[in-house]
């Protein structure tokens, strides 16, 4: 059986399956918006997939990051200038209130434990799948 879970956001494709012994399982893929301008900048960028992907656990990182200047020393590849950083702030603060009351699915899915593991293992494949560098905090504290 197939169905959308739209329990969680981003929704998630659920399709049922069963090992060679009968036993069942579940196979859960959430389901990514990724129309987002090419064109902006890569912290820009990076905050409309967290953002509009409900990647709180990273965003709320990333604003903690931006709001103490700590960009350089802390994000890989970040190699570049905020001139903007109250705008950046402030969208990022706009996209955590709008997410507020929206459960995700790694942690709906998963045990609380591993939902900072399975964000950034989303966020790794979303770059794969883009070729595209997202700026964020790897490191796992």
């Amino acid at each position: 059986m197939i169905h959308i879970d739209k329990n969680t956001f981003p929704y998630c494709y659920i399709e049922q399956k069963k090992f060679d012994c009968g036993e069942p399982y579940d196979t859960i893929i959430p389901i990514f918006n990724l129309s987002i301008n090419p064109e902006l900048s890569d912290i820009e960028y990076t905050i409309e997939v967290l953002g509009k992907n409900n990647f709180k656990i990273n965003l709320e990182k990333l604003y903690n990051i931006i709001l103490n200047n700590e960009e350089n020393d802390r994000v890989e590849n970040f190699n570049t200038i905020i001139f903007n950083r109250d705008f950046i702030l402030n969208n990022i603060n706009t996209y955590l209130s709008s997410n507020s009351n929206n459960i995700s699915p790694w942690k709906h899915y998963n045990e609380e434990h591993l939902e900072h593991f399975f964000e950034n293992h989303y966020l790794e494949s979303i770059e794969k799948d883009l070729d595209r560098i997202l700026l964020f905090d790897r490191k796992a504290y």
